[in-house]
């Protein structure tokens, strides 16, 4: 039996954060979301990275982050080095890409994007949620997995005022 080596792993209770988040917004109305750091060389999730404010723009059917907000997490990632890997957003009701999703998303080979369903009362586990890998297009590709065995993982949130503890 092989490996997918391209899935992300999650260590237990790593999408809690993320999903408080989602709850929160969706309860409001509100798209949101937060991006996944790997180290170099595997995919073990060693960090989330959850919207904050500052050049975070959410709404019915919208989450956008800034291309400043983005330099401040990519710029956190490259001095620990870390590689940004995913984007977890949620939806109001059905996980599948927008249109919008598909050409506004972070459109990198191999950049995953989850999108968690029902955002007023989002389901826990990943293998619930829409999963998408870039290649030269938009394509399903496997949940992320989660793994009891993997220490806990550190919570950030990111914006234009940089990254800080969650």
């Amino acid at each position: 039996m092989t490996t997918d080596t391209r899935k992300l792993v999650l260590s237990s209770g790593a999408v809690d954060p993320v999903l408080r988040e989602i709850r929160r917004h969706g309860l409001a109305g509100q798209e949101t979301g937060a991006l996944l750091l790997t180290g170099q060389s595997d995919m073990h999730v060693l960090v989330m990275a959850v919207a904050g404010t500052a050049g975070i723009v959410r709404g019915p059917g919208l989450f956008t982050v800034s291309a400043v907000a983005y330099d401040r997490l990519f710029t956190f990632a490259e001095e620990r080095s870390y590689q940004v890997r995913a984007m977890i957003h949620s939806h109001p009701e059905e996980a599948f890409l927008s249109r919008t999703d598909r050409a506004h998303s972070l459109r990198v080979p191999g950049f995953v994007s989850a999108v968690v369903p029902t955002y007023a009362a989002p389901p826990a586990d990943p293998a619930s949620w829409g999963w998408w890998r870039f290649e030269q297009e938009w394509a399903p590709c496997t949940a992320a997995v989660v793994d009891p065995a993997l220490p806990p993982m550190r919570s950030v949130v990111f914006d234009e005022e940089g990254v800080r503890e969650y």
